[in-house]
């Protein structure tokens, strides 16, 4: 049996559905759950919860009037998850019930996801991968004209910035290149005769990348540390 793909966010709705499961076992006093108790809870955060709340949001924005919903990066989520369920375990003895209500490991794990991105973006002088916005590189085509530059067109159903950076442009500054662009929307970028940033032969090359609005399209080393990568950064 072949699953389908996950959407954005749905391995944090797994791991938060297996972090309730132990959490209703402990209050009970029952013994932990089975390992496969566990795998059950974790698929049904993530292919059901993820999804269901994915297309309410979408839902949400596509409301005219209704205000703005907070970002909340897969990074940080994890990051809140990972502390809560630290601080949750840790206050926990090894028999009787958690010293720690859930809510308050909820808020301890609130509070790091808020508090540590910000405090290294500003320690580093750029912006760390916890504080980077999902991409929409799905969104865009792109296709070289006959005067050799490169045309992108928005073929999804909401606006996307699209940015290219070339060599010597880095996160935390954006792409000098950005463009908005609407459903079905075109723009030509100038790639200036430089190539794709590819492994191995071609590391500092440029990027392509497309963002959700207000996020804003720059380029950074890639996790291995050679190449770059296309990202979105933040609203300033």
């Amino acid at each position: 049996m072949v699953l389908p793909d996950l959407v954005p966010g749905a391995l944090f709705f797994g791991l938060v559905a297996v972090v309730l499961a132990l959490h209703g076992r402990a209050r009970r006093g029952r013994p932990r759950p089975p390992l496969w108790h566990l795998a059950l809870a974790a698929l049904a955060g993530a292919y059901v919860v993820a999804p269901a709340l994915a297309v309410a949001v979408r839902q949400w924005r596509a409301v005219p009037g209704l205000p703005a919903l907070p970002v909340i990066t897969s990074g940080q989520a994890f990051l809140g998850v990972w502390v809560a369920a630290l601080a949750y375990f840790l206050a926990r003895p090894k028999d009787g019930p958690p010293r720690l209500p859930l809510w308050g490991a909820a808020l301890i794990g609130a509070g790091a996801a808020l508090a540590v991105p910000p405090l290294l973006d500003a320690t580093t002088g750029r912006y760390q991968p916890l504080s980077l916005r999902e991409d929409l590189n799905r969104c865009y085509r792109s296709a070289t004209n006959a005067a050799g530059l490169q045309e992108v067109t928005n073929i999804c159903d909401e606006p996307i910035v699209v940015g290219m950076c070339l060599p010597g442009e880095r996160n935390p500054a954006p792409c000098a290149q950005s463009h908005l662009l609407p459903p079905g929307g075109s723009a030509v970028l100038d790639a200036g005769g430089h190539a794709l940033s590819s492994l191995p032969g071609n590391p500092g090359g440029l990027t392509v990348v497309a963002c959700r609005p207000p996020a804003r399209p720059s380029r950074d080393l890639s996790p291995i540390g050679r190449g770059h990568d296309g990202v979105c950064l933040p609203p300033a």
